[in-house]
């Protein structure tokens, strides 16, 4: 297991690195990735998903069929990026401790250093946040607007795994930030 560091505002970040940013919805990754990691390999899975349902996917495709599309296209880009050797960054990693932990392994004979970065914001902050609309196109394959019940869940989660130090399975180091540790937060590669 690795180090678990929580109130850590300093964050380094050293080469050959897969960082993998964990949160729930509405938490604030992409704007935390956009912020800190704007000049380094960014793999949104968000946006994998986006570009199958709008542009790859068929009239036969479920929400299932789209999702396992993602996981296979975030399997060949995520090993592509490992070849270039430099720092990558998944932004919008599983929540699930074992959907996250099935992604560990494979990912862990590509990388030298992988580091989690948790953003562990309340879920007063997230429900008060607003929340993607859903389209059209997206409400086809039973994708539905975030509710509160599902925040307040994924945020219970979060609690759960830091406290069980589950955050630290197959990782060199987890920092875990919380609302505040996000506002001070600088991070600086090695």
């Amino acid at each position: 297991m690795g180090k678990i560091l929580k109130g850590e505002t300093h964050l380094v970040i050293p080469n050959d690195t897969l960082v993998l940013i964990v949160g729930s919805q509405n938490s604030g990754k992409t704007t935390f990735t956009q912020k800190h990691f704007k000049d380094k390999n960014i793999i949104c899975t968000d946006d994998i998903f986006n570009e199958i349902v709008y542009k790859k996917s068929t009239v036969l495709d479920t929400l299932e069929t789209i999702e396992n599309r993602t996981i296979e296209e975030f399997g060949e880009i995520i090993i592509k990026s490992a070849k270039e050797k430099g720092i990558t960054v998944v932004d919008a990693v599983p929540i699930l401790f074992d959907n996250r932990m099935e992604t560990l392994r494979e990912l862990k004979e590509l990388y030298n250093n992988i580091i989690l970065i948790v953003l562990d914001i309340k879920f007063t902050t997230l429900k008060g946040r607003p929340k993607k609309p859903i389209d059209r196109k997206k409400r086809k394959f039973g994708i539905t607007e975030t509710c509160d019940e599902e925040l307040l869940l994924n945020s219970i989660l979060i609690s759960e795994q830091i406290q069980n130090k589950k955050i630290g399975y197959n990782v060199d180091i987890a920092y875990v930030l919380s609302e505040e540790d996000v506002e001070k937060c600088i991070v600086t590669f090695e």
